[in-house]
């Protein structure tokens, strides 16, 4: 656990002004988003003049009563923020009985005493004595000044914060809400007051684990403040640090480390190198760079704040403390304890002497210390200081802060070494359920990029869950439920918050408050243009930098529409087992994989903790409990995943050759252990890691039959998807729309792009098995630039054959030059999508220093008229992953990309693939079918006829392609798995009622 340093706005009397507080946050490193209680100790600077309305004090005078109690309130403040609080006491005391003998007890001078005493207190951790004090100061104000008067704020911000800091949010929350409207109706909602006031609010959402809810606030108080004093100002320094501390605990890292090397930087320049306040930062940015795995550089500069902050403040200063724990987390986390035990010992003493044995951030010195006896075998010493500190946390925060987490998190790896793995097991529950109510709180109000960090900063858990059931308690069905509710709860999350996001702004959104969707459209499109054509027309450095506002505008808007995501959204039901199971059919199973990290008990020091990922697979039948094995090295799997692809991959391979016996061996680690289910049909694929990658229909049991001939498979990204989708959908608004055969030369209509250069090498355009040129392949994603490819008269024909078999009135269907970029985007919601042309993926290459570097959505995309001019109408007939994200597609009951490689793009643990498979679902689609290589033109086209004839037959979506892949087999010259396993069908399964799609 690192201690952060966050910064809060409080009133302190005397210099009469707003200042800021330094607060340690302690953020458990490993699952990161616990705010920590607080060593207090105030930092100098962004003073503000003494109120206007603060009644002067009658008869002050040099050398009176007056003047000395001020005199002394001064001196108290110095003396603690030097840390030196029983020297500060009785001078404060002094001040408020002056004032009080001379002004008598009411009088708002009384109540500037009465505030300073009363922080005292609170930094002292002295809670109780601090709460009467703050009341009756704000007590004598309101008397004295009204409830709606400015320095009414004043009592009700540190009133709010001394509430905030032993965690009672519910108290504090309605107090900064108040004290916010006052400010706000005082100076206006555009003042450097106000955005004081916000930033404190949004610490408070903060420390409860509301990130969502805080980013806005945070990103307004900047917001005001960059705007009154310029971006470089020493206040901008507050509300960047708490930002970027915002986004360390979201998981965030490369969001949080431009924010704090920004802080930083306007610190050393405000103030000098080292200064108290330059410190601050130099140790955030340093448990920042612990968490990335860079310790040379974290231990270099917590060395730098030790020493400002001893040179500063003396060796016994609480946030002298913050370093030598940090320092000391550094020496743990590379086992060595030797080192790391007189440094905690120290910091704890220090705390004890400063702050009390009952102080949050005392506690939180006594954990560090239990970890360290509990990584030494020193059992009997680590439980009771666990316990303590989970009673004190739990009376503080509640059941369901992230504090809580961890905590019992770190009793179940206490109860591991103890050999107890039930009890560790209980804990490990209590764990992630907490997580799992913070996760619902946050994910559905975040863009997807924030997302996928946050649950990767939780993984710690989930992969204890699974090492716990996979390897010591196999046969506990209690171990089991938890271990496959956790991997249920986790994969395909990301996605499926996403869709619901974005449908829901579908749905409630009127035509005219639509614009943000449009808007975001529109970026997307410009970035995919600007990446995959125009580089070439812009000088290197104006190239990038625009492709970098194009980035920015487009993780803005995305931003935006979480926002406006979140205010629609339902609460909805917990994801349970049952709900799962009780989805699915009678004569099917769930195969759900999922990656994980062993945990290592032996391991020398919590770096070590887990070992390399393994893949394990849990098969859920629709009746009976899930049965869960461990399958092996991922790293050993995902080599005979791509030994197999290169065999499949060509055609002229004997089919008893080497890719059989690798299909054997395969179905052989991967299915044959969860065998022993009879009576099942139809199994559910829910792939992770490189297994999205395979094709399942084409692996080989013992008795020679591969898994097409025995099952109907529909893959999913997770279980989770299945209760979704028994859910009912929307109508669609449009017929079907059967777009194929594009003429790739020239469009119907739109104005031409500029004309490029000449590509160095140019693509066949065949699609004609191995010897066909795979001319997307191993480019770059700027490379594309120029290319061409050739007519596919088999698309065409395909198209018309299917538009035909379909037989509906309203189906609408485009060929050669009206199979346009123009019309595709502009289509509302068809009731079925049927796209047959090339596709593309570009492979992944040394891209260091391109501008498209980081979006994999731009890798993967189809072809459509004009391509090869690139001019689709306005358009330039590339549709990438990235734009069709933004299609309307809901409603749409099954998409189907008849293309090379339309399943295909960068594989992301526990989020399936992120291409066009991953944009269809976000754009709307209940189902899709896609392929997982390059694909042969007149076989596809026959296969696709197939299948639109079983599914006018009634078949379901599943079964109709399995029909149709069977059929191709059986073809003379088709029985190898390249003609026909390369197709997938995913998302729901059941069969498609054409009366229902014919309007």
């Amino acid at each position: 656990m690192h201690i952060f340093c966050r910064q809060v706005y409080y009133y302190c009397e005397g210099r009469g002004s707003w200042r800021d507080m330094l607060l340690p946050v302690s953020l458990r490193c490993t699952a990161r988003r616990w705010a920590c209680a607080l060593s207090l100790v105030a930092s100098l600077g962004l003073v503000c003049p003494r109120s206007a309305w603060t009644q002067p004090a009658t008869a002050e005078a040099p050398g009176g009563e007056l003047a000395e109690a001020a005199r002394l309130d001064e001196q108290g403040v110095q003396l603690r923020e030097a840390g030196r609080y029983k020297e500060a006491q009785p001078l404060a005391e002094q001040a408020l009985a002056t004032r009080e003998k001379a002004l008598g007890p009411e009088h708002p001078e009384v109540a500037k005493s009465l505030n300073n005493l009363a922080l005292l207190y609170t930094e002292r951790g002295e809670y109780a004595e601090a709460e009467p004090l703050f009341r009756r100061a704000l007590a004598i104000r309101e008397k004295a000044f009204g409830p709606e008067h400015p320095e009414m704020a004043k009592s009700l911000n540190n009133l709010a914060l001394l509430y905030s800091e032993r965690g009672e949010y519910a108290e504090a929350e309605p107090l900064f809400r108040r004290a916010l409207a006052i400010r706000e109706k005082a100076f206006g909602p555009e003042h450097p007051e106000v955005a004081k006031n916000l930033n404190n609010l949004a610490l408070l959402y903060s420390e409860r684990g509301e990130y969502a809810e805080a980013e806005p606030l945070h990103k307004r108080a900047l917001a005001i403040e960059e705007k009154a004093f310029g971006p470089e100002h020493q206040k901008m320094a507050v509300g960047l640090g708490n930002l970027a501390l915002l986004y360390y605990r979201w998981g965030e890292y490369a969001e949080a480390e431009p924010l704090f090397k920004r802080t930083l930087a306007i610190l050393e320049k405000a103030f000098g190198p080292e200064h108290p306040r330059v410190a601050v930062s130099l140790n955030n940015l340093a448990n920042l760079y612990d968490r990335q795995g860079e310790n040379a550089e974290a231990e270099r500069l917590h060395k730098r704040t030790l020493a400002i902050w001893e040179k500063a403040f003396g060796p016994e200063h609480p946030r002298v403390a913050v370093s030598l724990s940090n320092l000391a987390l550094l020496h743990q986390e590379r086992g060595e304890y030797t080192e790391a035990e007189p440094l905690f010992k120290r910091a704890l003493a220090i705390k004890e002497k400063t702050l009390g044995l009952e102080h949050p951030d005392t506690v939180n010195s006594f954990v560090y210390l239990a970890n360290l006896y509990r990584e030494r075998g020193e059992y009997t010493e680590a439980e009771p200081l666990y316990k303590r500190a989970l009673a004190l946390w739990e009376k503080a925060f509640g059941t369901q802060h992230p504090k809580m987490a961890t905590g019992l998190y770190n009793l179940a790896l206490l109860r591991l070494r103890q050999d107890r793995p039930d009890d560790a097991r209980q804990a490990l529950r209590q764990a992630l359920d907490i997580q799992e109510h913070n996760l619902a709180l946050n994910l559905p109000a975040a863009a997807q990029q924030r997302n996928h960090a946050y649950l990767a900063s939780l993984k710690d858990t989930a992969d204890l869950a699974l090492w716990l059931h996979l390897h010591r308690l196999r046969d506990d069905p209690e171990a089991a439920r938890l271990a496959f509710s956790t991997a249920l709860g986790r994969k395909g999350r990301v996605l499926e918050e996403a869709t619901l996001a974005l449908a829901r702004l579908r749905r409630r959104l009127p035509p005219e408050r639509q614009q943000p969707l449009q808007r975001l459209a529109a970026a997307r499109t410009q970035l995919a243009t600007l990446v995959l054509q125009n580089s070439v027309t812009l000088p290197p450095e104006q190239y990038r930098t625009r492709v970098s506002e194009l980035r920015t505008q487009v993780r803005q808007l995305e931003d935006n529409l979480a926002d406006a995501g979140a205010g629609l959204r339902a609460l909805t039901r917990p994801l349970t087992l049952q709900a799962v199971q009780q989805a699915l059919p009678k004569d099917a199973a769930l195969v759900e994989f999922v990656l994980y990290r062993p945990f290592e008990p032996k391991a020398a020091g919590p770096a070590q903790r887990f070992g390399p990922p393994r893949y394990a697979a849990y098969l859920l039948p629709a009746v009976g409990p899930p049965r869960g094995v461990d399958l092996g090295e991922a790293k050993q799997i995902d080599a005979l995943i791509r030994y197999w692809r290169s065999w499949l991959l060509d055609p002229t391979s004997p089919g008893t050759g080497r890719a059989d016996k690798l299909a054997r061996q395969l179905h052989q680690k991967l299915l044959a252990p969860l065998q022993g289910n009879p009576g099942v049909k139809h199994l559910f694929l829910a792939p992770d890691g490189q297994l999205n990658t395979m094709p399942f229909a084409a692996l080989v049991a013992q008795d020679g039959r591969s898994l097409l001939q025995r099952y109907a498979l529909t893959y999913l990204v997770s279980g989770r998807e299945l209760p979704r989708l028994e859910q009912a959908a929307p109508a669609p608004r449009s017929g079907p729309l059967v777009l194929g055969g594009p003429d790739f030369a020239r469009a119907a209509a739109g104005p031409p792009l500029a004309s490029r250069p000449a590509a160095e090498r140019r693509a066949t355009g065949e699609s004609t098995g191995a010897a066909a040129a795979r001319w997307g392949e191993n480019l770059r994603s700027a490379a594309l630039t120029g290319f061409t490819v050739r007519p596919l008269p088999g698309a065409e024909r395909e198209a018309r054959a299917v538009a035909r078999l379909l037989g509906i009135p309203s189906t609408r269907l485009l060929t050669g030059a009206l199979a346009t970029e123009n019309a595709l985007k502009a289509a509302r919601s068809p009731a079925l999508l049927h796209l047959a042309t090339h596709g593309f993926f570009l492979q992944e290459r040394d891209t260091r220093g391109e501008a498209e570097a980081q979006e994999p959505l731009l890798r993967s995309g189809v072809a459509l008229a004009g391509f090869n001019a690139r001019s689709s109408g306005s358009e330039d007939g590339v549709l990438t992953a990235l734009e069709a994200q933004g299609l309307d597609l809901e409603g749409t009951e099954l998409a189907v990309l008849s293309a090379c490689e339309s399943g295909v793009g960068l594989v992301l643990g526990g989020e399936g693939v992120q291409g066009l498979r991953r944009a269809l679902a976000l754009a709307g689609t209940r189902s899709q079918v896609l392929t997982l290589w390059q694909v042969e033109d007149r076989t596809t086209a026959k296969l696709m006829e197939r299948f639109y004839r079983g599914l006018v037959a009634g078949l379901g979506r599943s079964e109709a392609l399995r029909q149709a892949q069977l059929a191709v087999a059986a073809q003379q010259g088709r029985a190898h798995p390249y003609w026909w396993g390369s197709f997938t069908a995913s998302g729901d399964w059941r069969s498609v009622r054409l009366s229902k799609l014919g309007g």
